[in-house]
């Protein structure tokens, strides 16, 4: 009698020690873990990891592989695979849009970090005042990009954007007054340096007229940034409190970044300390 009232005891507890065991191992694979995998996609942002992060951590121990990828989309695609463990060249509107086109709801924000804002240009004209019906203007073409251009064109008040409509998803068709009869010429963020020339205004983000070596004077207005518009570290749910990832919210909130981004003759002046 006995042994059939021990026997689901005992497979109880061999169940029990067994899940004991596992939880265990995920533990010490959270806590032993010394090799990081990095999407790299084409960013100025990328001198943070390059100069503060990517040293420091390799000065703690662990071993730091970067991992070029040739479009944001792709690296977050590796992220959600497993094939990498974070990123760092996206804000939050965009992750949202890869979401949803996606189905995926396992990348999220570990940590916000120094950002550079996008800025209004010309080659042609000074200030924004010389704005004139009938103008041409360039403006990125991907969603979150378009829709940071839109928002900035109406706190000019150059457009009006439709109230019923979600700001981070705005794109030209959503424009209720074009107060100045614009030209908008929609294309790659990065094709907007090359038709500086050929347009009256343009808009992009600053890290594209930084790499293409667009001289700061030319930017007559300047994006206001908003928490959901700054660059962040995405990773995936599970490893939100993993040691290395500590160790890496850490340094991007160190003092050693607030000195680089202020002092570094490449970094000086381009970076905006995080709000959100």
């Amino acid at each position: 009698m006995n042994k059939y009232i021990y026997l689901p005891l005992l497979l109880l507890l061999s169940l029990f020690l067994t899940a004991c065991d596992q939880k265990s191992d995920s533990d010490k694979t959270q806590v032993t873990k010394q090799e990081i995998n990095i999407g790299m996609t084409p960013s100025m942002h990328n001198i943070l990891m390059e100069k503060i992060v990517k040293p420091k951590l390799e000065a703690i121990g662990y071993k730091v592989n970067l991992v070029n990828f040739s479009s944001l989309r792709d690296s977050d695609t590796a992220l959600a695979e497993g094939s990498i463990d974070l990123n760092a060249a996206q804000h939050q509107a965009y992750l949202d849009t890869y979401m949803r086109e996606t189905g995926n709801d396992d990348l999220v924000s570990l940590v916000h970090i120094p950002s550079i804002s996008a800025a209004l240009f010309s080659m042609k004209y000074s200030s924004v005042n010389d704005i004139k019906n009938g103008q041409t203007i360039a403006i990125p073409n991907d969603p979150s990009n378009a829709a940071r251009a839109l928002i900035m064109l109406q706190k000019l008040n150059w457009i009006t954007l439709k109230n019923d409509i979600n700001l981070g998803a705005a794109s030209i068709h959503d424009i209720a007054e074009n107060k100045y009869n614009l030209q908008f010429r929609v294309v790659l963020s990065e094709l907007i340096p090359r038709m500086l020339d050929e347009v009256d205004f343009a808009i992009m983000p600053g890290g594209i007229a930084w790499m293409s070596k667009v001289d700061a004077k030319h930017a007559i207005y300047y994006e206001q940034l908003s928490p959901n518009l700054e660059i962040l570290v995405a990773i995936k749910k599970q490893n939100l409190t993993a040691p290395w990832a500590e160790d890496i919210k850490k340094l991007y909130q160190s003092d050693e970044m607030k000195q680089f981004i202020t002092e570094d003759p490449d970094a000086k002046g381009r970076f905006i300390w995080p709000q959100g």
